[in-house]
C-alpha cells in the first residue's frame, strides 16, 4: 500500500507544476555524452567492401524442341543442302553480245589502210599477202615507178578489196566517178564505209571508195628530148630561167603556162616516170609554189603519209589540169579561183618523196602529158 501511494505522489509531481520553471534547462553537449552501460570509444569498422560469396546457381535444364520447331530446323537443313541455281554470268554476258551484234549494224569496213614496206617486200607480195591484185596497189599508189623494188619502210596504202580510192573533186557527181572507173553508181553506195545513201550525198574531197572501178591505162610516155631554157636538151642539173620571180609571174610558153618553180629538174616523164617531172627543192626549203596557169583549184588536200602526199590541182578555163604534189603545206582552197603565178602551196616533202621536191604534172583535157612541152 504504501508502495504504491509513494509511486502515486512520485507521478503527481513529475507532471504537475512543481517542475515547471521560467529559467532554462541545462542540455548536455551530445559530444562526449557517456550513456551508461556505452563506452565512449567506438571502434572503427573496416570500410573495405565486402562481396557476398559466390552463388552456386543451378543450371536450368534444356527442355527437349517442340514437333514445330524440329520442322522448321528440318526446312533449314533441306535449303541449305539444296544450293541455289545461279545464272550462269558467262553465259548471259556472251548471249547479250550475240544479240547486240544481231541488232547493232556490222562496223564500217575502212576503205583502206596503211603498210609499211618490209625486207623483201614487193607489190606482188604485198597484193597476196592481202588477197589483192596488184594492179590495184599500183593504182592507189601512183608514185610506184617499179613495182619490185620498194623503198623499206615504206608506206603503201592497202585498199579494202580490188577497187580504187578516189578523193572527190570540186564540182564532181558521183556519176562522174562512176563513169571515170567505168562501174555502176550502185557499185558505189553499197559499199557501207561510203556513206553514200543517195548518189547527191557526196561532198568535195571525200574519199570514195570505188569497188571493181577500172584502173585508168595511161599511155607509156616516150622520152624524148625537149628543149629547155639555159641548153638544148633536158639535163639532170637544167633549170628554168623565168624572168623574174616565179610567184606572181614568169615567162609564159606558147601554151600559156609558166614554171611553178624556179629549181633543176630531178626526174623527166618518161617510162620510168610516166606521170609528170620532178623539180629538185633541195635548196628551196620553204619555196612558194606558183600555179602555172589560171583557173578553179578542184583538189585541194591529201594524205601525207602516202602516195603524193599533200597536194593541189588547178583546172584552166581551157581544160588544162596542173598538179602540184608533195607540199608542205596548202595555201589555197578546194573551189577557190586563183590567178596564174598565184601562190598555191609551200615547197614540201610529204607522201612517197625521197626529197623535198615538187612532182609537176600536166592533164590536157583527160590525157597526161609531158609538162615540159607546155612550159617556156
Amino acid at each position: 500500500m504504501l508502495i504504491a501511494i509513494l509511486i502515486a505522489v512520485g507521478y503527481a509531481t513529475i507532471t504537475g507544476g512543481a517542475l515547471r520553471s521560467n529559467s532554462s534547462a541545462f542540455a548536455a553537449p551530445v559530444t562526449g555524452l557517456s550513456l551508461p552501460g556505452v563506452s565512449s570509444s567506438i571502434p572503427p569498422t573496416d570500410q573495405t567492401v565486402l562481396r557476398p560469396p559466390a552463388i552456386n546457381r543451378t543450371l536450368r535444364a534444356d527442355q527437349p524442341p517442340s514437333a514445330k520447331q524440329q520442322e522448321v530446323v528440318q526446312q533449314l537443313a533441306t535449303i541449305n543442302a539444296t544450293p541455289t541455281a545461279q545464272p550462269p554470268v558467262v553465259q548471259q554476258q556472251e548471249d547479250a553480245v550475240v544479240r547486240a551484234a544481231a541488232i547493232a549494224p556490222p562496223p564500217d569496213l575502212p576503205p583502206y589502210q596503211v603498210y609499211q614496206v618490209q625486207d623483201g617486200d614487193t607489190v606482188s607480195a604485198i597484193a597476196t599477202k592481202f588477197g589483192l591484185s596488184p594492179d590495184y596497189v599500183l593504182a592507189n599508189n601512183a608514185e610506184i615507178r617499179d613495182s619490185d623494188f620498194l623503198k623499206l619502210g615504206q608506206s603503201i596504202i592497202v585498199p579494202a578489196g580490188n577497187g580504187i580510192l578516189h578523193e572527190v573533186r570540186y564540182g564532181e557527181t558521183l556519176s562522174d566517178i562512176a563513169a571515170r572507173y567505168d562501174v555502176p553508181v550502185d557499185n558505189i553506195t553499197a559499199f557501207s564505209a561510203n556513206h553514200i545513201a543517195r548518189p547527191d550525198d557526196i561532198t568535195e574531197t571525200q574519199l570514195v571508195f570505188v569497188p571493181n572501178g577500172h584502173p585508168i591505162v595511161q599511155a607509156v610516155p616516150v622520152a624524148q628530148p625537149v628543149p629547155v631554157a639555159g641548153g638544148d636538151s633536158p639535163g639532170a642539173d637544167a633549170t628554168p630561167e623565168p624572168s623574174g620571180g616565179i610567184v606572181g609571174g614568169g615567162a609564159r610558153s606558147d601554151r600559156g603556162l609558166i614554171w611553178p618553180v624556179a629549181g633543176p629538174i630531178s626526174s623527166y616523164y618518161g617510162p620510168s616516170h610516166p606521170l609528170g617531172i620532178d623539180i629538185d627543192g633541195f635548196n628551196l626549203g620553204g619555196a612558194p609554189i606558183a600555179a602555172a596557169t589560171s583557173g578553179t583549184v578542184v583538189f585541194a588536200g591529201g594524205n601525207a603519209c602516202c602516195s603524193y602526199g599533200l597536194y593541189v590541182v588547178v583546172m584552166s578555163p581551157g581544160g588544162i589540169e596542173t598538179l602540184y604534189a608533195h607540199l608542205s603545206s596548202i595555201t589555197v582552197s578546194q573551189g577557190e579561183t586563183v590567178s596564174q603565178g598565184e601562190q598555191v602551196g609551200v615547197m614540201g616533202s610529204t607522201g612517197y618523196s625521197t626529197g623535198r621536191h615538187l612532182h609537176f604534172e600536166v592533164i590536157d583535157n583527160g590525157a597526161r602529158v609531158n609538162p615540159l612541152h607546155y612550159l617556156p
